[in-house]
């Protein structure tokens, strides 16, 4: 069977339409200015740096997280950051990567703020993510996490991947100076039919 690439342009019609995503509890959204406090507090809260292997983000570097628009997929490797909100209130954010165009897959990765952790929020905003994936044409879903992150660990589980690989201590994390070892989880889409 010939494999079509994802086609950028139908990729950002189908995000765009998609936007904002309102699941039972949840609304995914872009992220806006107006979020940079909320984004600050919990992205560099104590603690919350040491999954996702980077130091804790800088004034500029928040700025830009937070700067808004539309999300674009020219290129393997862009992303768009979604807010997850409920209730009104920003509690986390969920990335969507496109890892290869032409290879149909796509990445995810999450965060949620310590006092909205334990509720499910991770598993509901990343189970509507893996659907808007495949809707933009991946065939194939991957989640990269430290082994200790039990947490992500079940929600990578609860959305159906399961494990492709372990990595033992295959890289630094700057947040503690560390080596980790990294878990590959992955779904397909033919496993979700």
């Amino acid at each position: 069977m010939t494999i079509t690439p994802i086609e950028p342009a139908e990729a950002m019609r189908t995000m765009r339409a998609a936007l904002p995503l309102r699941t039972e509890r949840l609304v995914l959204r872009t992220i806006v200015p107006a979020d940079l406090d909320a984004v600050r507090a919990y992205r560099n809260a104590p603690g919350q740096r040491r999954w996702t292997y980077t130091r804790d983000q800088t004034e500029a570097e928040l700025m830009a997280w937070t700067a808004g628009g539309a999300p674009v997929f020219l290129r393997d490797g862009d992303a768009v950051q979604l807010g997850i909100e409920q209730d009104g209130a920003l509690v986390g954010d969920l990335m969507v990567r496109i890892t290869s165009l032409a290879n149909r897959q796509a990445e995810l990765g999450w965060m949620i703020a310590k006092d909205a952790q334990g509720r499910g929020i991770a598993t509901e905003a990343a189970q509507a993510a893996l659907e808007l994936c495949f809707a933009l044409g991946a065939h194939r879903v991957t989640a990269q996490l430290d082994e200790q992150n039990v947490a992500s660990r079940r929600v990578c589980e609860r959305i159906g991947m399961t494990l492709e690989g372990r990595f033992v201590d295959d890289e630094v994390n700057p947040a503690t100076g560390e080596l980790g070892t990294s878990l590959f989880m992955a779904i397909r889409r033919s496993a979700q039919l």
